[in-house]
């Protein structure tokens, strides 16, 4: 079957930066599809292929073409439909993939304009629509966006993209818990004291303040990424790893996370004021979740995540009960953990106490470490090349559910109508993250 990709925002940020890359790839693995990309910027499709389409690629620009479009002019809808017939020759069965990298206020739009394009399709055609976080900016919005796309697309016709389920990192989650019996012995509230994500950028928000004022922290990582990694840290072992059966013991998790109550929202110091009016964003948040599953009741679930931080971190610790005071009384030796981290290597390591040498018997944590580019020596496709090759192969494996969607709204709610409590100098971490984790007696890993 002929498969056309239509890219709504064809000259935006994401196509250029992520999706030419996976769709170059894409084409070199041999994915056969042709690319139509929609933008204002350029009238003619020469200025298009001259400044956005690498010109590396020959394979990439035979699948590539441009058409200006804008939304508030009929003519386009009028000028894709029969691109789109021009397209498919005499190959009449065909697969028609909207790509809609939009602001999601022209989502009702858009969905519109496609359905009037879907009817002036002169051949039978299957279609897909994909999507970019963020899934509206509230419960309520959710919905509505939701309610719009189904208006014209059947749910399984519609990919939501979050791009984190496309890394490598989120499925080496699930194979390393459910294809280890050491690990699946351990890992559960029997065993593990608590869990820490620790999701800290050095940059600022000043390149994308318009669009960052709008959605805060919360909403930028929180409702989506984090949400997604503490389903598959905590997730019961699936039936099969088939989408629906993954996406139900996601569901069951997020059901289960009580409503936010500890938390925090901070704003860094320099970001002050934009044209004379003061900027309210939140740009650091910590958190406390729970997870009331049989499995995982108890565990508190720290999380940090914001910008302008000294060091990028992107870690994951599991930090294993301690109990060595009662069972040999020496208070000394440190607690066994499993640190994932994500960036900028994709790295597993497991603390074990080993004997100092030349010591009398004195024990110290010594980490054992698996590195993904090392062990496999392989490139690891980036996210969105699974991402695409998924959509292409009609595998939602990586995709959430509306319902994954929703919950997440629920559970994120009390926090967004959180003032900022604490602005924290540049490159500092704010003090009520520290104070978060610090009231339970603990402190963070890194």
């Amino acid at each position: 079957m002929k498969q056309i990709i239509i890219q709504y925002g064809g000259t935006g940020d994401l196509f250029r930066k992520k999706l030419i890359p996976a769709y170059i790839n894409l084409l070199k693995k041999g994915h056969d599809f042709h690319l139509i990309a929609l933008g204002r910027r350029y009238t003619e499709a020469s200025q298009f292929m001259n400044e956005i389409i690498p010109t590396i690629s020959e394979q990439f620009q035979n699948h590539v073409s441009y058409l200006h479009y804008d939304m508030k002019d009929p003519q386009s809808v009028i000028d894709l439909t029969q691109e789109i017939n021009d397209r498919l020759g005499d190959e009449c069965e065909t697969e028609l993939i909207y790509y809609i990298a939009l602001q999601p206020s022209l989502y009702e739009l858009a969905i519109k304009q496609i359905h009037d394009v879907n009817e002036g399709v002169r051949c039978s055609i299957s279609k897909k629509i994909v999507v970019e976080k963020p899934f509206g900016f509230n419960s309520e919005s959710a919905k509505i966006y939701n309610g719009i796309l189904t208006s014209v697309f059947s749910d399984e016709e519609i990919y939501r993209v979050d791009h984190y389920l496309g890394k490598e990192f989120m499925q080496n989650l699930l194979i390393m818990r459910f294809h280890n019996d050491i690990i699946r012995g351990i890992w559960n509230n029997r065993f593990i004291d608590n869990i820490q994500i620790i999701f800290d950028e050095t940059l600022g928000v000043e390149q994308r303040l318009g669009f960052y004022e709008k959605i805060g922290v919360v909403r930028d990582t929180v409702q989506n990424h984090i949400l997604q990694i503490i389903t598959h840290l905590t997730m019961a072992e699936p039936s099969e790893f088939s989408p629906e059966e993954i996406s139900h013991e996601k569901i069951r998790v997020l059901k289960a996370i009580r409503p936010i109550k500890d938390f925090s929202l901070s704003r860094y110091e320099t970001l002050s004021k934009l044209q004379g009016d003061e900027v309210r964003t939140s740009t650091y948040t910590a958190l406390k979740f729970y997870v009331d599953t049989f499995e995982f009741a108890g565990v508190p679930i720290y999380v940090r995540t914001g910008k302008m931080q000294n060091e990028a971190r992107s870690q994951i610790y599991v930090n294993f009960r301690n109990t060595m005071d009662r069972v040999l009384g020496d208070q000394q030796i440190a607690a066994n953990s499993v640190i994932i981290t994500t960036n900028p290597e994709m790295t597993i390591d497991i603390t074990l106490n080993m004997k100092r040498p030349n010591s009398k018997w004195k024990a110290e944590p010594v980490r054992f470490n698996f590195n993904h580019a090392d062990t496999f020596n392989v490139n690891t496709p980036e996210a969105y090349e699974q991402i695409v090759e998924k959509i292409l192969e009609g595998d939602k494996s990586l995709f959430p559910s509306f319902e994954e969607i929703e919950e997440a709204w629920r559970i994120v709610t009390p926090t967004l109508s959180g003032n900022v409590v604490e602005t924290y100098p540049d490159h500092t971490r704010p003090k009520t993250a520290d104070d978060l984790i610090e009231s339970d007696g603990r402190s963070w890993n890194a």
